[in-house]
């Protein structure tokens, strides 16, 4: 199994869009679990609609759950039912004659994660080098209860703009991050400072927290990573500019150039423009593939698979 993060501290990147594009370019071939651990839920709502996100909420029936189970001792650690199985299924598209992701399943977020959040951050039980090891690695202790690493080929986590506890915690169970960034200085500017925090600050920090509570070997998760590497930069959202002689706006063109001589082949090839109807087949709940009403639809198809295939690439290496 392989496990990835989408992840960037900057929001409005295209994190969702190409975690759902991923996961369901993916799910053609493999066995996929999507995770949303972003509390805006954006991603929960594109797979699920609206309906049937609230009622999984109600129910309790998210991810909250797993770190709630630290926070509130009378909450049990969840088992595999917060999973939703075969996930478009479920929302309902047999009656649309729909059933062509029935390897893509799915965990929801909600919006209380936030609060969530912020008790994990202020929780601790005895030793608080052990409590800080245990709230980071609740995500793969849960991976490790649901025999994640049997049933699946691939996990991707859909991350927040942050790196908290819940970012961290898709971090360290994640062999690989990938970073959508679009080519403007204040989107781009953070991934020097993301990619030293990632090895000081979570995997560093992580083994320091890890040997100093004395963990022992058997209490470690199998699905805890301790150096999660960098699978690829992805220049998303790139804008259009029909008298530039690139084809995008200059400032475009000029951070692209920028970020390809600081980070060379951490660059992906395969870049996202910001073409008319992702944003409508993500409203719609389905990859761009799979929806009709797409504007320029063979480009548009043409650049999320090719997006998709390098990155797959890049993981399985």
């Amino acid at each position: 199994m392989k496990a990835v993060s989408i992840i960037n501290f900057k929001g409005g990147v295209g994190k969702t869009t190409l975690s759902f594009h991923l996961a369901c370019f993916l799910a053609q071939t493999h066995k996929v679990l999507l995770i949303d651990v972003d509390h805006q839920s954006s991603l929960s709502i594109v797979m699920l609609g609206a309906s049937l996100w609230a009622k999984g909420v109600t129910t309790g029936r998210t991810g909250n759950k797993i770190f709630e189970s630290f926070c509130n001792r009378r909450v049990a650690m969840p088992d595999d039912s917060i999973i939703i199985k075969n996930a478009l299924f479920e929302r309902g598209e047999r009656k649309r004659g729909h059933d062509i992701y029935p390897n893509l399943d799915f965990v929801s977020a909600q919006f209380e994660l936030d609060d969530t959040e912020i008790d994990l951050a202020s929780t601790n039980y005895g030793n608080p080098m052990l409590s800080e090891w245990e709230k980071r690695t609740l995500l793969a202790r849960w991976l490790d209860n649901v025999g994640a690493a049997d049933e699946y080929d691939y996990v991707i986590f859909d991350c927040p703009p942050a790196t908290k506890i819940v970012s961290q915690n898709a971090l360290v169970s994640s062999d690989k991050y990938i970073i959508p960034v679009i080519p403007e200085d204040i989107s781009s500017r953070g991934v020097t400072h993301f990619r030293n925090l990632v090895k000081t600050k979570i995997d560093d920090k992580l083994d320091f927290l890890k040997t100093s509570a004395r963990v022992p070997s058997a209490d470690v998760p199998d699905n805890y990573v301790p150096t999660t590497d960098l699978a690829g930069i992805v220049p998303f959202l790139i804008r259009y500019a029909g008298n530039a002689a690139s084809g995008i706006t200059n400032i475009h063109t000029e951070q692209l150039a920028a970020l390809r001589k600081q980070w060379g082949s951490d660059i992906t090839t395969a870049q996202g423009k910001h073409y008319t109807g992702i944003a409508e087949a993500l409203n719609a709940g389905w990859p761009v593939w799979n929806y009709g009403g797409t504007n320029a639809k063979l480009a548009v198809v043409k650049m999320m698979q090719a997006i998709c295939t390098e990155l797959k690439a890049r993981i399985d290496v």
